[in-house]
Parts: structure tokens; sequence; C-alpha cells
């Protein structure tokens, strides 16, 4: 059983990081992004009370996810512990392409214990950068199941990207079913922002309204939605339109169904954006994608 009091200790110390509300933008770089405090959806104390409550039970699920290898999600287990697992199409449409013997730079925050994405690609070298404000907990259960992942998991909250790394770091910043479940999904999204290479995407894929479709319970604590080819986060406490607040900031698409909301944000080169909003059938969102299960 694991010793709850010493597994979250540095979960708190990052979320006391947040509390006392570190700047999202680093200042003088002008691919910088300014915060979006008037438009978030709940008061943060909000927010951040309900994140830190729901940890206990974030933690349990995973712990048992290890003890039953996957359970119902038994071929998600074993993809993600895979080293030779390709790199899924729908991440490499996103990436430039290849230059050379140049490693390009993924970012997957949020990524749970094990990222979901592929280790290998024909097509280029790349690396993976996984990141989760959970991961000295994970740390601790893998340990305890005897499991070695093929990525390991380092530790930052996603509200804190900037302080941990440089802008301008990364080809593609990726989160899968993950931002629903942090306490202010908005910060992240700009600090992600900031950290993108201009030209680099932004990308995320999530359950469609996944806290009503889950009645708050846990993590689950906000709603990503699409409304007219815009996207959408919500909560009990308010919503955002996400593509209005950030059009000036980045290239924007948007593509849902009844299940799942996709969203890029392509982070402009210097004196070159061009606002999409909607989505429009052609570029990475094209074509079908895979819908993978809904804890991440």
């Amino acid at each position: 059983m694991l010793d709850l009091s010493r597994v979250l200790t540095r979960v708190r110390r990052g979320l006391h990081a947040a509390l006392a509300d570190l700047p999202t933008s680093i200042q003088g770089d002008t691919n910088s992004v300014a915060p979006a405090v008037p438009q978030q959806a709940a008061e943060p104390s909000h927010a951040k009370v309900a994140w830190t409550e729901g940890l206990p039970s974030e933690i349990a699920f995973w712990d048992n996810w290890f003890k039953t290898q996957g359970g119902v999600w038994s071929e998600d287990y074993k993809t993600r512990l895979n080293p030779d697992t390709p790199l899924q199409q729908t991440v490499e449409d996103y990436l430039p392409d290849p230059a050379g013997d140049a490693i390009q730079e993924i970012l997957d925050v949020g990524s749970g214990p094990l990222t979901m994405l592929g280790k290998r690609s024909d097509r280029r070298k790349f690396r993976i950068t996984a990141v989760d404000p959970l991961a000295d907990a994970y740390d601790r259960i893998m340990a305890k199941h005897g499991v070695v992942p093929p990525v390991r998991t380092s530790w930052c909250h996603g509200e804190l990207l900037t302080t941990r790394f440089a802008p301008d770091t990364f080809d593609l910043v990726w989160a899968q079913n993950s931002l629903d479940h942090s306490y202010e999904p908005v910060r992240i999204i700009e600090q992600a922002l900031v950290v993108t290479k201009p030209g680099g995407y932004v990308a995320l894929s999530h359950a469609r309204n996944e806290a009503l479709n889950g009645n708050w319970d846990g993590l689950h604590q906000w709603n990503f939605d699409h409304e007219g080819g815009d996207f959408i986060i919500w909560n009990r406490q308010g919503r955002v339109n996400v593509s209005k607040l950030l059009q000036s900031r980045a290239e924007i698409r948007t593509q849902g169904d009844d299940t799942f909301v996709h969203v890029s944000f392509r982070k402009p080169v210097r004196g070159s954006l061009r606002t999409e909003r909607r989505f429009s059938g052609d570029g990475p969102h094209g074509g079908s994608r895979a819908h993978p299960g809904d804890r991440k």
C-alpha cells in the first residue's frame, strides 16, 4: 500500500508554487504568451482545491492499472511498454520534415506514468520528454510492480512548463486526455505555446465533456468542447472560448464529434500569424484519428 502522505509531498510543493501566481510568459521574449486571466472559466483557488482532493483517487487508479496490467485496457498497457511501438501517424503529421540527423523534440504534457506516444520512427529521429505532476507517485507505483518504463515521466505541472523549459524548445507539444484533469488548462496551453518552436504545434486530443460525463469525479473537473468550430473549455463555474481568447497568438484549428475534441495551435513564425479558427479539412487534422481510452 502506498503512503499517500509521502508520494503527494512534491505534488503539493508544485501546487503551492502555482498558487504564488508565477508568470505565464517570459518577459522580453517576442514569442511569449500573455496571461489569459480575464476569461479563465473558474476561480483558480476553487479549481486547485478540487484538483488536490482528486489526487488520491487518481493514484489509486494507476496503482490498480499496473497491478492488473491494464485491466480492461490491457492492449494499451502492452503498447505503452513496448519500445518498438511506432510513433502514431497523427503525431508524425504535426512534425516538420526531417532535417538530416537533427533530433526533433516532443513534449508530452500530463503523460501519466507511461507515455502513449510511440517510441520509434522510420522517417525521423526524435526524443520524447514526458512530464506529469504525479511523476514521483508513478515512480513508486512502478517500482512496487517491477515495471521499468521505456520513457520515464519526469515531474512538472503543466501550469509551470516555462519554469523548467526555455522558450522555443519543442517541435511539438502533445497532450492527450490530460489537460482536462488539470487545475488551469488555459494556462497550460499558454505555457505550451511559449516552449514550442516558432512554426511548431501544440496539439490536444481529449474526450468531449469528460467532467460532465464522469459526474465530476476525481480530477475530472473540466469539459473540453467544440461549438461552431471554436474550442470551448467550461466547468460549473463558467466557460471560456479558447479560440477567441488566443486567436491573435496562434493559428487554431478545431475538429470534433460527439465523443472527442481535437485542437491544434500553430505558433507563428515572427510576423506571419494567419488565424484559422475553423477546421478546413486539410493539414494535420485531416483524415481519420484513433481515439484512445479516457485515462491519460
